[in-house]
């Protein structure tokens, strides 16, 4: 009899775990649970590990609030990047998105309402495979803008949007420049180049018609917005970072994009200047 209740207890427990996991509430711990071991694994193969890099952004337990998901994540996309750019690179991401909203059972990065609405911030790191190159800065040392934009660009479109099922002809980002500030110390280093700009850019708001790989770190999203389609086109705010590092024969580029400048700020402000680079 003891047997047999201690095997109901643990089916029972069990259920309850899975009811768990699979409710919007357990939405959050799945993502974690998924995300987790999938940034190890690309950090294993990543350029930072590659070439000894070490660059530190911090996750969203650096603030006492909700904001923005616990940890960083690592991708690595070289051949994405390469095909997109037309050269060999190696290419790293660490990015992070609005935090989960508990009940509801999804992420904030989904929700209007929010100020993390479509929101990201991160670091990109490309490194071209002629060490001569300087990625992103033309001969003169002036930065080269429309390399630069490549990269967001590329990141939103082939990797974001297309994650969460939106058709490639609808994908849309666009930059307009606002201010170029050089000289800028950041991070630790001097000579950042600093970066701000409107962007347009879809929405991730859309319908859940099948399953997107997306979904697994963001949650579903809420619905489509009343009398809008799918992936609308909305205006962002971007502010960029960009530096090239010598002793890596690498480009870093720090990056946030939100809804409104105070967001960008109080990100700036308060998680990525924080961020620590050198070698391991």
């Amino acid at each position: 009899m003891k047997r047999r209740r201690r095997l109901r207890n643990v089916i029972l427990i069990v259920l309850l775990c899975v009811i768990f996991l699979f409710s919007p509430v357990g939405a959050s711990i799945r993502s974690y649970a998924v995300m987790g071991p999938y940034s190890s694994l690309h950090y294993r193969n990543s350029v930072l590990k590659k070439e000894q890099i070490r660059l530190r952004i911090p996750g969203g337990t650096e603030t006492k609030k909700p904001d923005w998901y616990p940890f960083m994540i690592t991708f690595n996309d070289d051949e994405g990047l390469s095909r997109y750019l037309g050269e060999e690179v190696e290419f790293t991401i660490l990015y992070n998105f609005g935090h989960f909203l508990f009940l509801r059972g999804t992420s904030s990065y989904y929700d209007p309402d929010s100020a993390y609405y479509s929101s990201f911030y991160g670091g990109y790191v490309v490194k071209p495979r002629d060490e001569d190159r300087k990625f992103g800065f033309l001969p003169d040392g002036q930065v080269d803008l429309e390399e630069i934009s490549m990269v967001p660009e590329f990141d939103q479109k082939a990797l974001v949007l297309s994650s969460l099922g939106c058709p490639p002809e609808q994908r849309v980002f666009r930059e307009d420049l606002d201010s170029v500030q050089y000289h800028v110390e950041y991070a630790g280093y001097a000579d950042w180049v600093r970066i701000d700009s409107g962007i347009e850019t879809n929405s991730p708001v859309h319908e859940v018609k099948k399953f997107q790989q997306g979904y697994l770190q963001y949650g579903k999203p809420m619905g489509r917005i009343p009398y809008q389609e799918d992936f609308p086109v909305i205006d962002l705010e971007g502010r960029v970072y960009v530096r090239y590092f010598e002793e890596f024969r690498a480009t870093i580029v720090l990056y946030i994009m939100a809804p409104s400048w105070e967001t960008v700020e109080e990100c700036d402000r308060e998680i990525l200047s924080k961020t620590v680079i050198g070698p391991e």
